[in-house]
């Protein structure tokens, strides 16, 4: 799987980051982990799925980047 960085919180290193799953159209997001029992009891993560939480920033960043 091949991945291109779209949009993220810092310029090299590990933040929150959006990838574009080259070829497919999907993203792939790393953010920081839920866990907090009450949240994800709220949305109701099924098994096979995470729950993350980045910046709102974030969101605009890539959306200047890639749909501005």
């Amino acid at each position: 799987m091949k991945l291109t960085r779209l949009a993220g919180e810092c310029e090299k290193g590990t933040c929150p980051t959006v990838y574009g799953v080259d070829g497919t159209g999907d993203l792939i997001v790393q953010g920081y982990v839920v866990d907090s029992p009450e949240a994800l009891e709220a949305i109701q993560v099924p098994p096979g799925e995470a729950a993350v939480r980045i910046p709102a920033s974030l969101i605009r960043r890539l959306a200047n980047a890639h749909l501005g």
